[in-house]
């Protein structure tokens, strides 16, 4: 197969300069990088740039890319000389990218309305305090039949580092993946660790937060495919990120501003999550946070998880019954 190295962004006299950059990372994507595109090429934003960087795939998605490529001027599209890995090509399309603002779409996931980047791009527009964006968004399955809505913040504008401590809380993405946000390109220079195997977009949405404010968008914008062939499968079944949670929790329960946010909730919380890991390390936090609590009160909130999270499960269906698809 042909490699193609990784373009320098070229920049047309007669066009104007992308305000977004729609970032899709492929590998072994073309049974829905068609739809993921098709939902691209549908919106209504004009000054966007779509590139595309492929990490060795071996099904046909290079073809597929340099179909859509030869359809519309705005869509650059290369395969890496080498597999970068996940994050190695997330960070390879932040470099090549131009616009002000970043969208990334996965090859399996798509945008829900033809005006969902204009909706992301305007409500950062509005809010030039906000580093990060985020909207609700519907869970589907791999015959694109809706299975949840998510929708876990007001709409508005949040302060970033509330966010970061509510996340903690749970803990778990609230925020999701990159599909469903938007971020500005000039704060998010460090670019994703690649430490991190599976939580490496909290660990960039937290760096984002801490530099300012949230802003989230009520309305279901965006659609991220749950099946059997995505990474986040994979990991959980190969145990390639068993200790993501670990240097997450390590790396922000270290910074000063968050000590003094702890609260027994996210002490529980986080020792709960840790409790089934194997590894010393996991051990070891979690036993400190326990300690921290006291195991009185760790007993009274795993009592009150046992009685709430049902609950918690029949308010997701009923917001899916109540919040139809966008269309």
């Amino acid at each position: 197969m042909k490699k193609y190295p990784a373009p320098v962004p070229a920049r047309r006299p007669d066009r104007k300069p992308a305000k977004i950059s729609v970032l899709v990372p492929v590998y072994n994507g073309a049974r829905f990088l068609p739809e993921c595109l098709e939902s691209v090429l549908a919106q209504d934003y004009a000054p966007m740039e779509i590139l595309l960087a492929d990490d060795g795939s071996t099904d046909g998605s290079l073809a597929v890319m340099e179909t859509y490529a030869a359809k519309d001027p705005r869509i650059r599209c290369w395969q890496n000389r080498q597999n970068l890995g996940m994050a190695g090509n997330w960070n390879h399309l932040l470099r090549e990218a131009g616009g002000d603002y970043i969208k990334f779409l996965f090859q399996d996931d798509k945008l829900l309305s033809p005006a969902a980047l204009d909706r992301m791009a305007r409500a950062l527009d509005d809010h030039p305090e906000a580093a990060l964006l985020a909207s609700a968004s519907y869970i589907i399955d791999d015959a694109s039949r809706l299975v949840e809505l998510r929708d876990h913040f007001p709409a508005g504008i949040s302060d970033g580092r509330r966010i970061i401590v509510r996340c903690l809380e749970r803990p778990a993405n609230l925020i999701g993946e990159p599909s469903v946000v938007m971020f500005r390109r000039a704060l998010a220079r460090r670019g994703f660790d690649g430490q991190l195997r599976q939580v490496l977009d909290v660990d960039m949405w937290f760096q984002l937060l801490e530099q300012g404010e949230f802003a989230y968008v009520a309305e279901p914008l965006c659609a991220f495919r749950r099946h059997t062939a995505q990474q986040t499968h994979v990991n959980s079944v190969n145990g390639a990120a068993a200790n993501d949670d670990v240097i997450l929790f390590s790396r922000w329960l270290a910074r000063p501003w968050l000590e003094q946010k702890m609260t027994r909730r996210m002490n529980f919380a986080l020792a709960f999550t840790l409790r089934r890991q194997a590894s010393d390390s996991a051990r070891a936090l979690g036993a400190r946070l326990k300690s921290r609590m006291g195991l009185g009160w760790y007993g009274l909130y795993w009592l009150g998880r046992k009685i709430t999270r049902p609950v918690e499960k029949l308010k997701r269906k009923l917001k899916l019954k109540m919040k139809p698809p966008t269309r």
